[in-house]
């Protein structure tokens, strides 16, 4: 078997552009070669087998590693200003971006308005006013700050998707900005796409929900008008002994509002522990009502159990 021609130094471990290559000496042929990848027309980045494998859909569940690994490869094509902005940069902070959305392509490129929109395959350009400072690098990668990457979201994410968002960026274990920070982005972009779902989305966040289903389980039940209940709740029996933490709770009510993911079903151990728990909150007056993402398609039916047990739990 004949040895493939090596690529000049430095070009086996990075992208670049079809072009380059041929005007440094490597032959169209050399090209083709098996140990490269095509991500974009007129790029090639080394063959790894995970950012962008011969056949994978379009709509393959996105990554961070392969994200980034995609913005790499396409950034060698950008104009020096440009930037990865919505979902593409969501993706790349690692923001808990709904699996609709959450895809490899297209990516999100921006660029300083009143700079035209790039146009290509496999992306979606944007013209933005945006201040330098609202941009960062993750690595090689430049893309909005989350303040702003959250900002965009509102044009795209239903508004409990992105409180889901926000929940995460504000969690207070370990937050990544402030309420302050984001209210700072609504007043600094007055005009952007989504800004009243952004608005209307700033109130409803808190500090301390843990998961983005949480969150939107928590916005359906307040948008509905019933009282909101308290987050990761934990609850003590009448001797201060720690008895079960529930995702939302109405303590004056005895009651847990949960939502339950498919571990909770799929893992023997998590679902034994979730009887057991039942279990000692019944057995001290407590009741807990268990929500699924079939439920928060209804949310209807789903705040009429609410209402229904708050009712009898109130007499």
């Amino acid at each position: 078997m004949t040895a493939r021609i090596p690529l000049p130094d430095g070009w086996a471990d990075r992208p670049f552009r079809i072009g380059d290559a041929v005007r440094a000496g490597v032959s169209t042929s050399r090209l083709d070669g098996g140990d490269l990848d095509r991500p974009f027309w007129g790029i090639r980045t080394p063959a790894t087998g995970s950012a962008t494998p011969a056949g994978r859909p379009q709509n393959y569940p996105a990554r961070r590693s392969d994200v980034e690994a995609l913005c790499r490869a396409f950034q060698v094509r950008m104009p020096k200003d440009a930037f990865f902005t919505h979902i593409t940069a969501a993706l790349v902070l690692g923001l808990p971006v709904p699996g609709r959305l959450a895809r490899l392509r297209p990516l999100h490129v921006g660029c300083v308005a009143p700079g035209r929109a790039m146009v290509a395959r496999d992306m979606v350009g944007h013209s933005l006013r945006i201040d330098p400072d609202d941009l960062v690098d993750r690595g090689p990668v430049r893309l909005t700050g989350p303040a702003r990457t959250w900002l965009d979201l509102g044009a795209l994410l239903t508004r409990g998707e992105l409180v889901a968002v926000g929940d995460y960026l504000l969690y207070w274990e370990a937050p990544i900005l402030t309420r302050g920070e984001l209210a700072d982005a609504l007043e600094k972009y007055p005009s952007r796409s989504g800004l009243t779902r952004a608005r209307t989305a700033l109130p409803l966040l808190r500090t301390r929900s843990e998961s983005p289903r949480e969150s939107m389980l928590r916005v359906i039940i307040v948008l509905a008008g019933l009282p909101e209940p308290e987050c990761n709740y934990r609850v003590f029996d009448e001797q201060g002994r720690f008895l079960a933490r529930g995702d939302l709770a109405y303590p004056e009510y005895k009651l847990l509002i949960e939502y339950q993911g498919d571990h909770h079903r799929t893992d023997r151990a998590q679902w034994r522990a979730d009887i057991r728990r039942i279990g000692r909150l019944e057995d001290h007056g407590w009741q807990a009502l268990q929500f699924t993402d079939d439920d928060l398609q209804d949310p209807a039916a789903l705040v009429a159990r609410i209402a229904l047990r708050l009712r009898a739990r109130g007499r």
